[in-house]
């Protein structure tokens, strides 16, 4: 029997990619890429970005043009391939290996990453020229000079040279305010003018260079942030950030129709059984759907985490019992940059949480190119998270956090950054409650009684709950279950059905004979609590419960549906307390 294809979580390279696994199709735009010579493409760590270096790698690289059927015969490039395939030398670097330390073990650890590829490289095309030459380089930039002279005097097909994650170690010393390291890499003096040569600048002229006598004939770059390009100024000042082009949008990430066909394709593959398939596409849809990188985009998936989780559901046959990969947070370094440079940062955060507010936002901001001083301006403080993958367009006017991962990262961002101090008793206390729901000994209102007490009451201060409304209770509540019940249930908040939006369901997995819990919030202020006497009231406001209840109905009529549902009002009334009401009917 034949092995079944696996899921390409953690594989890049393009060659093990197609001979072994189910992968979406996306080589159709490299059409596009390659009408531009210098693209430089910006996405989000974790996103897909080193697929597709490879993918280009495979694709253009003169050696494997026997292999072009192999590797791309069965793709939409395949099919109609353009005339720049197979002509170039590949020279592909991997900045993200370079390790971070002082000014001088940073240079040594860039320089022995520059000579661990060319090594590569000169092993790869040794048939074709003499490279001894590049063994005298006495740095980086003298390094890439040496192959260019190579090229030159055999006449060699040009470099195709790609940089994945360009950024990665730049962006570690601006995170951690180590600006004169990260000045003087720039080649800038302590006020960030540039007035000086750097190993790094030095590197990415060249590269220049060479575009312009024709030992190098394409580069592609990939990165998070277009800070550290801005910053090098000359050094590489002829690279075209593409990322918001209409025609590259989707270069990386899933559309909602590739992963509806992707799914389908993996369950047949490995013989899932189909009354899985409802609550995986649904999973994928809350946790990692959602991003829009430009107002009126089609919402994309993260490729990535996607994969993340089908592997696991490939290896273990049901719905993951974890859905967060760990790996995709967004350091939270960035966060108290941004919250010490930044006025009010903390308190947009806690606006987020809080309200859901998210940001007016203003397409023509996002400019292609800008520097370290405006990333940490006090006006760009939305749109540096949105490059942090952090928000993303809600619409074309504004800017809101797209999936539950992210708004679960976020209450842990509200977390550390307004240093609560009984963060482990919250933990334990609410995990026990949750503990006694799973297994059989105690409730839902338990659960909410444990987050009231230990989370809310003891942590929050009293004057925030004036600016509050269900948002936070919704997006809190939810982040700690997804935490502690996440072999049990799937959780949505605001679940569009088509009678509005819900404030919190909580889906039972495969296996879990419970019904599902459906809540409704309504959240009073202290002073609109005691003027309506809400707190122990012994009804609940009735157009919440008939709105709750028109919800259930909403779910019930699914196709697919399948679960009992219990419906929960909960009023709460600033931080004095709480009612909570089973709805019946």
């Amino acid at each position: 029997m034949l092995n079944k294809r696996k899921i390409p979580y953690g594989v890049i390279n393009w060659a093990e990619i197609v001979r072994e696994c189910l992968f979406v199709d996306n080589t159709r735009y490299i059409r596009e890429l390659e009408a531009i010579k210098t693209p430089v493409f910006l996405r989000p760590k974790r996103f897909g970005k080193s697929v597709v270096c490879s993918m280009l790698a495979h694709y253009y690289d003169v050696d494997l043009k026997d292999r072009f059927d192999e590797l791309f015969g069965m793709t939409d490039i395949g099919r109609d391939p353009t005339p720049l395939r197979n002509s170039f030398l590949v020279l592909q670097f991997d900045f993200s290996t370079v390790e971070v330390g002082t000014l001088s073990e940073i240079e040594r650890n860039f320089w022995r990453n520059v000579q661990g590829a060319v090594e590569s490289f000169a092993v790869k095309y040794k048939e074709l020229a003499d490279w001894s030459k590049v063994e005298t380089a006495t740095g980086p930039a003298d390094c890439i000079d040496c192959v260019r002279e190579v090229i030159r005097k055999n006449r060699l097909p040009p470099l195709y040279v790609i940089i994945d994650e360009y950024d990665n170690f730049t962006n570690e010393l601006v995170v951690s305010n180590r600006d004169t390291e990260y000045n003087a890499i720039c080649g800038h003096d302590s006020k960030g003018d540039a007035t000086r040569e750097s190993f790094f600048k030095a590197f990415f002229k060249s590269f220049k260079a060479g575009l312009a006598d024709g030992t190098v004939g394409r580069t592609y770059f990939t990165g998070v942030l277009p800070i550290t390009l801005d910053d090098l100024s000359s050094g590489f000042n002829v690279g075209t950030v593409v990322s918001l082009r209409s025609d590259l949008l989707n270069l990386v990430g899933f559309t909602k129709e590739q992963t509806r066909r992707y799914v389908e394709e993996i369950f047949a593959e490995h013989g899932l059984p189909e009354e899985l398939k409802p609550m995986v596409l649904g999973d994928l849809e809350r946790f990692y759907d959602g991003y829009r990188f430009t107002p009126g985009a089609e919402h994309l998936f993260n490729s990535t985490i996607c994969n993340w989780y089908l592997q696991q559901l490939v290896a273990e046959r049901r719905i993951p019992r974890i859905v967060i990969d760990a790996n995709v947070r967004t350091d939270i370094g960035w966060f108290r940059r941004l919250a010490r440079t930044t006025p009010n940062a903390l308190g947009k955060l806690r606006g987020y949480v809080e309200q859901g507010t998210g940001e007016r936002a203003d397409f023509g901001s996002l400019s292609a190119k800008f520097g370290r001083a405006k990333f940490f301006s006090k006006e760009f403080f939305p749109y540096a998270l949105y490059y942090l993958g952090l928000l993303t367009f809600e619409n074309p006017f504004r800017l809101n956090m797209p999936n539950l991962t992210i708004k679960n990262m976020f209450v842990d961002y509200y977390d550390e950054l307004s240093e609560f101090t009984n963060v482990d008793e919250a933990r334990t206390a609410f995990s026990m409650a949750a503990e006694s729901l799973a297994l059989g000994n105690g409730s839902w209102r338990d659960v909410f009684d444990a987050f009231w007490l230990h989370y809310v009451k003891a942590r929050i201060p009293a004057q925030a709950f004036d600016k509050m409304n269900e948002n936070f209770f919704r997006t809190t509540f939810t982040s700690r279950c997804m935490d502690a019940l996440p072999m049990f249930y799937s959780f949505e908040t605001e679940y569009n059905s088509s009678e509005g939006r819900c404030d919190f369901l909580a889906i039972p997995k495969p296996g879990v004979a419970k019904p599902a819990q459906l809540v409704e919030f309504k959240y009073f202020t202290n002073a609109a609590a005691e003027k309506g006497k809400i707190l122990g009231r012994d009804t609940p406001d009735a157009e919440t419960v008939a709105q709750a209840l028109a919800y259930r109905q909403a779910l019930a009529r699914r196709p697919d549906w399948n679960h009992e549902i219990a419906v929960t009002v909960v009023e709460v009334c600033g931080n004095v307390g709480y009612n909570w009401f089973d709805v019946k009917g």
